[in-house]
């Protein structure tokens, strides 16, 4: 009877183990989804829009990630130059709470302020002037 026991609690032990390693590996491949690179070489990148500026130098783009069954990341902003050789988002991506608007006649970048979630609890201050990846910003109220 004790043998039988002991084979049982050694199944449950093996099975639970087992289960542990599989809701491991699970959890690093969503951590992978999270920390997405900002490239425009990310397989999981969905572009919501881009524009150039008016003097043609710099693009802008509004992105999100495509977390699979988790449903989409939250929208982000970034400013690069505008040429073949630049993918990578990361250089020109814009704070937590502002998002871009649009272009200014003076080739300057437009932000407005934007809470993503309710949850953000570590907002950015820009100001008018500030310089991201080469281009001013202007920020509307």
């Amino acid at each position: 009877m004790k043998k039988w026991i002991l084979i049982i609690i050694g199944i449950i032990l093996i099975g639970i183990i087992g289960i542990g390693i599989k809701i491991n590996s699970d959890l690093n491949e969503l951590a992978e989804v999270f920390n997405s690179e900002h490239s425009l070489n990310e397989p999981n990148l969905i572009i919501l829009t881009d524009s150039i500026s008016p003097n043609k130098k710099h693009k802008y783009y509004e992105y999100q990630f495509d977390k699979g069954g988790l449903g989409y990341s939250r929208i982000f902003w970034s400013v690069i130059e505008n040429n073949k050789k630049e993918n990578d988002l990361g250089k020109g991506l814009i704070p937590e709470g502002y998002k871009i608007v649009g272009w200014s006649d003076k080739n300057e970048l437009i932000l407005s302020k934007w809470n993503p979630t309710s949850e953000l609890k570590t907002v950015s201050e820009l100001k008018n002037g500030t310089i991201i990846n080469g281009m001013k910003i202007n920020i509307a109220e």
